[in-house]
């Protein structure tokens, strides 16, 4: 109680300091109440005067309308950029405001982390870094280097509106710079140069230029010290760069090029004939490597493109093609599979006794039906689904966690709902919006000649001879299998994996809803022991670590991802803002999730991180 009562005091003090110089309708205010516990806002601008700022006051900058005005006409254009400064300077901050570029095509931006200089006669002019909008969005270090993060993707000039107001937040803290442009994510990254972010005046910028121009600013709500959270944050889409500078992330390259070491040690200990691995961090693939073989006998190196039947890795992207149909509001979690396939309305336990409820959508989702059976396809994914109903439950629905064919006959409600075949409604659906390529129940020929084989130990256990599975059956008659069948990239897999972690969006697309991906992620199995490592719970398709230990040690709670039969592994990790890809072809190693490869690759991706 005596919690809360400080907090509301606190966020009655900051509502009463920035009251009097609030807006009917400021957005910025409205912001208050989601300051983190322990901010306290204030108002750079005071609403009537330009008391606290200093800059070219009366000449270019003014109030208006209690809004702040940078104007100039074709006679007093500024040779150089010229900015309106605090008298204070602020090293780590959050910053809540809007603005405005009113007349001409030029970008504005907010200066930070400099000094004021003298350029072209003015004294006003900023040396430091500039987060840049409406045009022209990324980071520009003002006089010392050039353009350092540029919007490649076009993600903040999808979001941002050239001449209307823009609701912005910046967060700078440590080295670290995020923009969010009306509640999305645009920009984040990490200066290489950390000695270059010094404590500054927040500047206000009016573009050099030789025509007419005028830029507003409102809100201006400040918070120092902030916690690392986003608060206008609705979408977190800030784009997947194919190879990023390490640095930018946060991260440690000559600590990343470890991986490449350890993973050739494994190819020398006979463990695997090739690896491809990856890492992403705050939307950049940081690191992407591959060594060995991905064909001994064929002498054909392992590619970072080579293609790996990813097995049950394949179980959340159909979880996922189920939370397509939820967010359209075409069928419930909690329906009864027997509304869609009847046949399961007669499924019984051993003896015939019938279960005490029906098998739901949601319990094949989370290996909580009862159902039991080696995965694989009986024919078409309808025969499956409908053998599947004939067979006896080890158990109640909902008691238990068992892995097993659940997955397939959620597969096959997508396909009677939808009324399009698995395997096109995963297309166009997924893989096509998310541009990944290579992701397939049935490889083309082409591709099929970047398929990593599949190897085992000899009876020996001193080396490894090819090995052989249901699932590496690439005849044309394959059918999609829900459980495990797709085949897929390194480069295509992390692309899923960017947009559960964005929470549903990549690069302007749109797959799920933020409230799907959250009940995908968040356990859904109560107390019951699930997984094939402790300290696991599952959500639905995805297995989530509770309690990091013993092969998950590294990773932060709440990470989620899901391995293969043949020992590849992806996992998500929000704490750490990370996505870890691993691909091998392997089998009779013993389980992947549990594997020292998988628990060695996690930790020196995590140990590369330097903020």
């Amino acid at each position: 109680m005596l919690a809360r009562s400080l907090r509301l005091l606190v966020c009655g003090l900051s509502l009463a300091l920035l009251s009097h110089a609030a807006r009917a309708g400021d957005w910025s205010t409205d912001q208050i109440p989601h300051f983190p516990q322990g901010e306290l806002p204030v108002r750079l601008f005071n609403g009537r005067d330009l008391s606290g700022w200093d800059g070219q006051k009366g000449k270019l900058f003014s109030v208006e309308d209690g809004e702040i005005v940078g104007r100039n006409s074709a006679d007093n254009a500024p040779a150089a950029s010229t900015y309106l400064v605090t008298a204070r300077k602020y090293r780590n901050f959050r910053l809540v405001f809007e603005s405005q570029l009113v007349t001409s095509e030029m970008h504005s931006g907010i200066a930070l982390w400099g000094r004021n200089v003298e350029k072209g006669g003015d004294p006003f002019s900023y040396q430091g870094h500039l987060v840049m909008y409406p045009s022209g969005y990324g980071y520009y270090d003002l006089f010392r280097r050039n353009s350092i993060f540029q919007d490649t993707l076009g993600v903040a000039k999808r979001v941002g509106v050239q001449h209307d107001w823009n609701k912005m937040e910046i967060l700078a803290s440590g080295r670290r710079i995020r923009h969010v442009v009306n509640g999305t994510l645009v920009a984040d990254w990490s200066d290489p140069q950390p000695e270059l972010c010094d404590a500054g005046p927040i500047g206000l910028q009016l573009h050099s230029n030789t025509v007419a121009q005028e830029v507003r600013w409102r809100g201006l709500v400040l918070s120092e010290n902030p916690q690392d959270v986003l608060i206008t944050l609705a979408h977190r889409d800030a784009g997947l760069v194919t190879a990023g500078n390490p640095a930018e992330s946060g991260m440690d390259a000559a600590a990343l090029a470890k991986i490449n070491d350890r993973m050739k040690r494994y190819i020398t200990e006979r463990q695997v004939a090739g690896v491809v691995t990856l890492v992403a961090r705050r939307g950049r693939v940081v690191y992407h490597d591959a060594v060995g073989h991905a064909d001994i006998a064929g002498n054909r190196e392992m590619a970072k493109d080579s293609l790996f039947a990813i097995a049950s890795m394949t179980k959340p992207i159909t979880a996922a093609a189920v939370m397509i149909l939820v967010d359209e509001g075409k069928l419930s979690l909690d329906d009864p599979v027997s509304k869609y396939i009847p046949a399961f309305a007669q499924t019984t336990l051993a003896e015939g006794k019938k279960p005490a409820r029906e098998i739901t959508v949601r319990d094949c989702l989370t290996h909580t039906n009862g159902l039991v059976s080696d995965q694989k396809n009986q024919g078409t994914l309808a025969n499956t689904a409908e053998v599947l109903s004939k067979t006896t439950l080890a158990f109640d629905p909902g008691t238990k966690w068992q892995y097993g064919p659940g997955l397939s006959v959620a597969g096959r409600v997508v396909e009677i709902v939808s009324g399009k075949s698995f395997d096109d409604f995963l297309a166009n659906r997924i893989f096509q919006p998310l541009q990944m390529k290579d992701t397939s129940f049935r490889p083309s020929e082409e591709q099929a000649k970047r398929l990593a084989k599949l190897y085992q130990p000899t009876a020996d256990k001193r080396g490894i001879e090819p090995g052989s599975h249901w699932l590496f059956d690439l005849s044309p008659d394959t059918k999609p299998n829900p459980s495990g069948g797709l085949y897929s990239t390194a480069q295509d897999m992390v692309r899923f994996y960017q947009m559960i972690l964005n929470g549903g969006t990549l690069e302007g697309q749109t797959i799920l809803s933020w409230n799907a991906v959250r009940q995908m992620t968040l356990v859904q199995t109560g107390d019951l022991v699930t997984g094939f490592t402790p300290g696991n719970g599952w959500g639905l398709g995805f297995c989530v670590v509770r309690e990091p230990q013993g092969a998950t040690a590294a990773v932060g709670a709440g990470t989620h991802g899901h391995g293969g039969a043949f020992g590849t592994q992806g996992w998500i990790d929000p704490q750490k803002e990370m996505i870890y890809v691993l691909l091998i072809a392997r089998q009779n190693f013993g389980s992947g999730d549990g594997a020292d490869i998988r628990s060695e690759f996690q930790r020196l991706a995590v140990e590369a991180i330097r903020d």
